[in-house]
């Protein structure tokens, strides 16, 4: 991998939100947070481009995610976590926490990860492991996850409606091994296997010759600001 193509964040501190007030919470992070485009098309067989962004920030306890997507393609068909929330209208996260000499001297296929993979109204579908083997969180620690999306499944779209919808997750810091001032590597993805006009975006390049998110070598170096 060139390393000097690699994405770089620096993801500040923004205290604990208010976890009754979801409108509180969103304008926290877009306040206090760091904001960065998904928008790298890897693969020219998916040329569809929504307008993606992530705005993310860190409190005591959580690691704070914020998407906000434009000119996307409704598709909910997973209801409940752990089922095919990447075929739907979908946002992600893949984390790699580990030594940094360690992690440059495995193969790919060796280097420990984790995904959060979340579709519009906030089902997860997440796991731990290598590229060939993969544990799904349980379910304990899935509860752990707060979502908060714009859409419920009480005011659903009708399926292929062109719409804008944004997703604020939080992630447990000591689910992901992460506390202030830790570095890390990881990617951010905007993705709709089975939505209306399928789509593959990354905020770093991935450089394979069809889609795959499961490349960790190709992730970017984040840092938790103290």
């Amino acid at each position: 991998m060139n390393r000097s193509n690699t994405q770089q964040l620096l993801i500040p501190y923004i205290g604990e939100p208010l976890l009754s007030d979801s409108q509180e919470i969103v304008s926290k992070i877009k306040l206090e947070g760091v904001t960065t485009r998904i928008d790298k098309i890897n693969w020219s067989d998916y040329p569809y481009k929504p307008l993606v962004q992530v705005c993310a920030g860190y409190s005591k306890s959580h690691l704070w995610l914020l998407y906000e997507v434009e000119n996307d393609y409704f598709r909910a068909k997973a209801s409940v976590d752990q089922e095919a929330v990447w075929q739907d209208s979908c946002v992600e996260f893949f984390i790699s926490v580990g030594d940094e000499r360690d992690w440059i001297n495995q193969l790919n296929e060796e280097i420990i990860y984790r995904n959060f993979e979340f579709n519009v109204i906030g089902c997860c579908l997440s796991a731990y492991g290598s590229k060939f083997h993969r544990e799904k969180l349980p379910m304990d620690k899935m509860k752990q996850i707060l979502r908060f999306p714009g859409l419920s499944k009480q005011n659903l779209l009708g399926e292929g409606t062109e719409f804008n919808w944004e997703l604020c997750v939080a992630i447990p810091m000591d689910l992901l091994g992460l506390q202030p001032g830790s570095s890390f590597r990881a990617n951010f993805y905007k993705c709709g296997d089975l939505t209306l006009k399928p789509h593959f975006l990354s905020w770093g390049g991935i450089e394979t010759d069809s889609p795959d998110f499961h490349q960790p070598q190709f992730f970017g170096e984040i840092k938790l600001v103290i």
